[in-house]
């Protein structure tokens, strides 16, 4: 970036790159017996019987734990959230406002997202701005987990939050994350007189880091160990009769 001047003109300037490698860490499996009767439904409705159904939820909740965890290690963490007795619902707001602030603080760009424990929705969903979100954000959200779209942020809740975690917000350009399933495979059991399907998922995730926000290492790398300015987090202290 410069200032255009005449006769000057314009320099090309080269982007400044650092080399992020994404490590695939994890591979999950689920293997289930089939006796005659559910090996009836999984011919008839593929992917869409039960028992698979249930075995893409169980991969898909690993796979979300997993990403939570690493994206809670790296974040920033802001002050205790004191949700006392009657005034939970305003502290929690007023917590995602400061998060909206350190965000806006360091340039964060929209499409930012908050992610609460299923226990902060509970009273978050208290406070008007919350209750009415038609008149402060975007009312007729609250399907797939989404509470609610306000204050530049898609409010969501999980119950796959990370432990000591209740609040967490940031913008997705500051993690990524990849997946791959080999399929649904069927074979005879060795062991029981049985067919068996199983699938086996591999992933891994990082946090993506960048030259403005994050420290550079000379071997062209970031240091890792340093919590990223792109995502914040709180933890919530509350009343013993909450």
């Amino acid at each position: 970036m410069g200032d255009y001047k005449l006769p000057d003109g314009m320099t090309a300037q080269r982007p400044e790159t650092v080399d992020q490698k994404l490590p695939i860490t994890e591979a999950k499996y689920l293997q289930v017996l089939v006796e005659d009767a559910e090996r009836v439904q999984l011919t008839a409705k593929g992917l869409d019987s039960p028992i698979n159904q249930q075995m893409i939820r169980s991969l898909a909740r690993e796979a979300d734990t997993f990403m939570g965890d690493i994206i809670a290690k790296s974040a920033t963490a802001l002050p205790t959230v004191k949700a006392t007795p009657g005034a939970a619902p305003q502290a929690l707001y007023g917590a995602i406002l400061d998060m909206m602030l350190a965000l806006d603080d360091n340039d964060i760009p929209a499409g930012r997202y908050v992610v609460v424990s299923p226990r902060v929705k509970r009273y978050l969903v208290e406070h008007p701005a919350v209750a009415n979100a038609a008149a402060y954000g975007e009312g007729g959200v609250t399907a797939n987990g989404v509470v609610a779209k306000l204050a530049g942020f898609t409010i969501l809740s999980t119950t796959a939050m990370p432990k000591g975690v209740d609040i967490v917000a940031g913008h997705s350009e500051f993690a990524t994350y990849a997946s791959q399933f080999s399929g649904f495979r069927e074979g005879q059991s060795e062991k029981y007189r049985a067919d068996y399907i199983d699938t086996l998922h591999l992933y891994g995730g990082k946090i993506v880091r960048f030259p403005q926000l994050d420290t550079k290492l000379p071997d062209n790398t970031f240091d890792e160990s340093k919590p990223s300015k792109g995502i914040v987090k709180a933890t919530v202290e509350w009343p013993k009769a909450a």
